[in-house]
């Protein structure tokens, strides 16, 4: 089943179905029972001329972390579209668990570092605790 695709999702589905073919065209290239998956996702990055964009290199990397983890290159597509989709930027769409605890504090204001409002009433003002 193939999601239905935004049509703003550009550069980042692009990316990850050139990486995929990418790694499919190299796998089949380079028969070898010693490479897994993951080091011809490399080999595909190592390979790119300097002048590609550094998102398709990102994506390649993205691919072989995954592979790496197990997870077939069927179901990472799937996830970046459907994260793509979803609108999230491109490290999000390619890592699916980039800074996904992260929350929205130490806030950074020009007043200085708050914490987050369960911690007790204090504030981080250019390098002083004050309460």
């Amino acid at each position: 089943m193939r999601p239905q695709l935004h049509p703003e999702m550009g550069q980042t589905v692009l990316c990850a179905r050139v990486a995929r073919q990418l790694v499919a065209l190299h796998y089949r290239k380079h028969i070898d029972t010693a490479f897994c998956p993951a080091t011809v996702a490399a080999f595909a990055a190592w390979s790119l001329p300097p002048t590609y964009p550094g998102m398709l290199r990102f994506a390649l990397h993205s691919l072989g972390v995954y592979l790496d983890l197990g997870m077939p290159s069927a179901a990472w597509l799937s996830n970046v579209l459907e994260a793509s989709h979803l609108g999230h930027n491109f490290r999000r769409c390619f890592f699916f668990d980039y800074k996904v605890n992260r929350g929205p504090y130490p806030r950074v204001t020009n007043r200085g570092v708050q914490t987050s409002p369960q911690a007790p009433d204090v504030r981080v003002r250019k390098g002083r605790h004050s309460a």
